[in-house]
C-alpha cells in the first residue's frame, strides 16, 4: 500500500523507501544504492542547499555526467523546493551558457573539469564533484558534492521546503534542432502523471531493472528514473554506448527493460552474433521513441529477440508521452504510432480546426495530464503551441490548454496512427507530397545501409529535391549511384534521392538523434565536393 498519495516527485520515492528501503534503486558502475540511500543523501543536499541561499522556485544546474550523484541532484534540489535543470555534458560551452542565463542559473551542481570560467561566469556557488574549484572565480563559492553526500547524521526533523504538485519541477532543454534550445516547464503533476501512466502500461514492478542508456535531460531518459522510483523497480546507469558494453550490461544486470532511440537499435544490431549465442531472455521489453524505427531494423529486432515485447511510441517534450502501439500490434509496421496513453486524448487536425476523416492527414493535436506549462520565458511561442481545446465547451476553453504538435499523423479506420512527418519536413517532388521517415525507411531496406537521413531542398523544376544521408554498415559500401539505382528497384522514382552524400557516421544531437538540422546546414558544403562524397544525377 501507499502512506503518501502520489502528488510530486518525493511522494513516489518515499512510498518506496518505506515499502522496501533496503532495496536498490540505482547501480552505478559496481556500486549500488537503495532508496533509504537515495532519501537520506537527497535530503542532506536539500539542506545544504538551503543553507546556501537556495529558496523554492529558484533554478539549480545539474551538469554532471549520468551517475549516481546525478539521481541525487535531482531529488536534492527538489526537496528543497528549487527547479532542477538538467544540462546534457555534451553540449559544448556556448550551450551550456545559454541554459544557464536563459533560466536564470545561479547555482550549479557540476564536475569540477566542467567548470570553466565561460561557465561559471554569473554562478553564485557551485556543488563540485571532483578537486576543488579554483578560487580566482570573483565571488564564486564552491562545496564539495562528496562532502555533503557523505556527512553522518540524521535528518529526522530537518525542514525542507517539499513542493505541491502544482509547483515547477523541472525545466527540458530541447536540443534545438531549429533556433536556440528551448526550455519547457514541467510540473510535479507532469512528472508523476508520466511514470503513472507509462509504468502502467508497460507494467512495471519492483522486480524490474532497466537499462538508462539515454541521458537525463531528455524528457525520455527522465522517464525512466521516475518510472523505476515510482514501482521501487532499480535503474541500471549506462553511460557508454559501444555495442559491447551494451550487452555487457544487458547480461550482468540482468535487465528486463530498454528504452533506445531509432540509432540506438542500429548500434544493438551490430551485436546480433553475440545476442543470437547468448540471448537476451530476461529482457521482458523494449521501448522506442524519439523517431521511427526502420522497418528492416525493426523485422531484425522482432526475429532476434522473440520474447521481448516491442512498443512503439510518440511523445513530444511538450506533452511529453501522446501515443504508444502495443506489443500485439507490432506487425502494423514501424510508421504506427498506436493509439493514446491511458488518461489522454489525441485528435488529428486539419488547418481549419477540424477534426480529420480516417487515412486524411492532420497535425496531432494532444490534451490530458501531462502537457506541460509552456516556454520558459517565452509567452508568444507558448501561445502558438499551447492553445484553448477547440473542441471543448465554449465556456471552457479558456481553461483547458492544448497542445499542437506540428506534427502530421493519420488515423486509419479503426483508429490506429501513423506518423507521416514534420509539418515543415514534407517533401513535395514530382507532384507528390512524401513525407522524409517513408524514404529513409526505403534506404534502410538497402542490406548495406546502418542509417539515413532525408529532407528536401528547392528545386526550381521539381519543387523540391530528395536529399538522403547515410552511412553504411561495417565492411560494406555502395556508391551514390548503386544506392540510387537499388531505391528505383523498390520504389516510384519520386521517392528515389537526387542528391546522395555518404558519410562515415552520421551526426547525432545530445540525446542521440540523427541531427537532421546539421545535415541540413552542410548540405551546401556537401554540394561543393566538401563532405566524403555528394553525387547529383
Amino acid at each position: 500500500m501507499m502512506r503518501y498519495p502520489e502528488f510530486t516527485l518525493h511522494h513516489m520515492l518515499l512510498n518506496s523507501a518505506e515499502r522496501a528501503p533496503s532495496h536498490v534503486a540505482v547501480v552505478n558502475g559496481t556500486r549500488s544504492y537503495t532508496y533509504r540511500d537515495l532519501v537520506t543523501q537527497s535530503a542532506r543536499l536539500a539542506l545544504e542547499l538551503q543553507e546556501h541561499g537556495v529558496r523554492p522556485g529558484d533554478r539549480v544546474g545539474v551538469f554532471l555526467e549520468k551517475r549516481w550523484e546525478a539521481v541525487v541532484a535531482m531529488f536534492g534540489v527538489s526537496a528543497a523546493g528549487a527547479v532542477f535543470v538538467n544540462i546534457n555534458p555534451l553540449l559544448r560551452t556556448a550551450q551550456v551558457q545559454h541554459i544557464i542565463q536563459d533560466c536564470r542559473i545561479d547555482v550549479l551542481i557540476a564536475e569540477s573539469e566542467k567548470l570553466v570560467p565561460d561557465v561559471v561566469r554569473g554562478i553564485r556557488a557551485v556543488f563540485y564533484l571532483g578537486a576543488p574549484v579554483p578560487r580566482g572565480a570573483g565571488s564564486l563559492a564552491g562545496f564539495s558534492l562528496s562532502r555533503v553526500l557523505a556527512e553522518v547524521g540524521s535528518n529526522e526533523g530537518a525542514k525542507t521546503n517539499l513542493p505541491i504538485e502544482s509547483d515547477l519541477c523541472t525545466i527540458i532543454y530541447t536540443s534545438g534542432s531549429t533556433g536556440r534550445p528551448k526550455g519547457i516547464m514541467l510540473t510535479h503533476h507532469n512528472v508523476v502523471a508520466g511514470a503513472q501512466i507509462v509504468s502502467t502500461y508497460l507494467g512495471n514492478s519492483y522486480d524490474d531493472r532497466v537499462l538508462a542508456a539515454l541521458p537525463f535531460s531528455f524528457d525520455y531518459g527522465l522517464n525512466q528514473l521516475t518510472t523505476m522510483v515510482r514501482v521501487g523497480g532499480s535503474l541500471v546507469l549506462q553511460r557508454s554506448l559501444l555495442p559491447g558494453d551494451i550487452l555487457r550490461s544487458l547480461h550482468q544486470n540482468r535487465i528486463t527493460g530498454l528504452a533506445g532511440v531509432p540509432p540506438f537499435w542500429s548500434l544493438l544490431l551490430q551485436a546480433r552474433q553475440s545476442i543470437e549465442r547468448e540471448p537476451l531472455t530476461l529482457l521482458r521489453y523494449i521501448t522506442n521513441s524519439g523517431g521511427t524505427v526502420p522497418g528492416p531494423h525493426l523485422d531484425a529486432l522482432r526475429i532476434l529477440l522473440p520474447r521481448t515485447k516491442i512498443y512503439l511510441m510518440y511523445g513530444l517534450t511538450e506533452a511529453f508521452r501522446s501515443t504508444f502501439l502495443p506489443p500485439a500490434q507490432i506487425h502494423r509496421g514501424s510508421a504506427c504510432i498506436g493509439k493514446a496513453i491511458p488518461n489522454t486524448q489525441v485528435w488529428v487536425v486539419d488547418e481549419s480546426g477540424r477534426e480529420c476523416a480516417p487515412e486524411e492527414v492532420g497535425e496531432l493535436v494532444h490534451r490530458g495530464p501531462t502537457v506541460a506549462l509552456g516556454y520558459w520565458g517565452d509567452e508568444e511561442r507558448t501561445n502558438s503551441v499551447y492553445r484553448p481545446n477547440p473542441f471543448a465547451p465554449r465556456q471552457m476553453r479558456g481553461f483547458d490548454k492544448v497542445v499542437y504538435s506540428g506534427d502530421l499523423v493519420k488515423r486509419d479506420h479503426e483508429g490506429f496512427l501513423y506518423f507521416v512527418g514534420r509539418r515543415d519536413e514534407l517533401i513535395k517532388t514530382q507532384g507528390y507530397r512524401v513525407g522524409p521517415i517513408e524514404i529513409e525507411e526505403l534506404l534502410c531496406s538497402i542490406p548495406a545501409v546502418r542509417e539515413a537521413a532525408v529532407f528536401g531542398v528547392p528545386d526550381e523544376t521539381w519543387g523540391s529535391s530528395v536529399t538522403a544521408v547515410v552511412s553504411f554498415k561495417a565492411g560494406v559500401s555502395l556508391t551514390a549511384d548503386q544506392l540510387r539505382r537499388a531505391c528505383a528497384e523498390r520504389a516510384p522514382s519520386y521517392m528515389v534521392p537526387r542528391e546522395v552524400v555518404i558519410l562515415a557516421e552520421l551526426p547525432k544531437t545530445p540525446t542521440g538523434k540523427i541531427d537532421r538540422s546539421s545535415l541540413k546546414s552542410e548540405y551546401a558544403v556537401a554540394k561543393s565536393g566538401a563532405v566524403a562524397e555528394a553525387a547529383r544525377r
